[in-house]
C-alpha cells in the first residue's frame, strides 16, 4: 500500500492544528524590569522635567535626539533637533498666548511592561503647567550591555482620562487577567 505525499502532507498539518492552537492560548508572562532598570529610566525623566523647568530645551533636544536618533543620519538629526526645540519652545510660553506655560510639577501615572520581556518598557507621566496639563510617554530599551536607553519619547495634550483608556494603555491589564 502506497500513501501519496499528498495524503501525508494533509495528515501532518492537520497533526500541527491542535500544537498551535494550545500555542495561542497560553498568553506570554509578565517579567518586570530590574529596580535598576527602572530607576535609571524614573531618572532619565526626572532630569528632562528639570530642564523644562529651567527652560533648557536646548538640552532636552539634544538628549532626545542623541538617544532616539542615535541611527538617524546627520541632515536627519539636525532637523528633528530643530523640531525639537521648536515643540519644547512652545511649552515655555504662558497662557494666553500657549496652553502650558512654567513648569510646577509632575506625577508618575503609568507604568508598564512589554508581556514576555523584562527589556522593554512605558512610563508615562503628567506634567502640571500654569495652564494645563501634559502628558509624556516614554518608552525605554534595556540592551545587551545592560544599558537603558530611551527609545521613544512623545508628549500629548489629550485629556488624561483619555490618554489612559487608550488600547495600548491597557495592554498590560489584559495580560494580568
Amino acid at each position: 500500500m502506497r500513501i501519496s505525499t499528498v495524503a501525508l502532507l494533509t495528515a501532518f498539518l492537520f497533526a500541527l492544528v491542535p500544537l498551535s492552537g494550545q500555542a495561542q492560548s497560553v498568553p506570554p508572562q509578565m517579567k518586570v524590569p530590574s529596580g535598576q532598570s527602572l530607576s535609571r529610566a524614573h531618572k532619565m525623566a526626572e532630569q528632562l522635567f528639570e530642564w523644562l523647568k529651567a527652560g533648557k530645551n536646548d538640552e532636552i533636544a539634544e538628549w532626545i535626539v542623541s538617544e532616539v536618533g542615535y541611527a538617524w543620519d546627520a541632515g536627519t538629526r539636525i532637523k528633528k533637533l530643530n523640531e525639537f526645540k521648536s515643540q519644547l519652545d512652545i511649552l515655555k510660553v504662558s497662557p494666553p498666548d500657549s496652553s502650558y506655560g512654567k513648569l510646577g510639577g509632575y506625577d508618575l501615572i503609568e507604568e508598564s511592561y512589554l508581556p514576555g520581556s523584562n527589556r522593554f518598557f512605558r512610563t508615562t507621566y503628567i506634567t502640571y503647567h500654569e495652564g494645563a496639563p501634559l502628558i509624556w510617554e516614554f518608552r525605554f530599551y534595556v540592551n545587551p550591555e545592560d544599558k537603558v536607553t530611551l527609545n521613544f519619547i512623545t508628549w500629548d495634550p489629550s485629556n488624561p482620562f483619555e490618554y489612559l483608556a487608550k488600547s495600548d494603555m491597557q495592554l498590560e491589564r489584559w495580560y494580568k487577567r
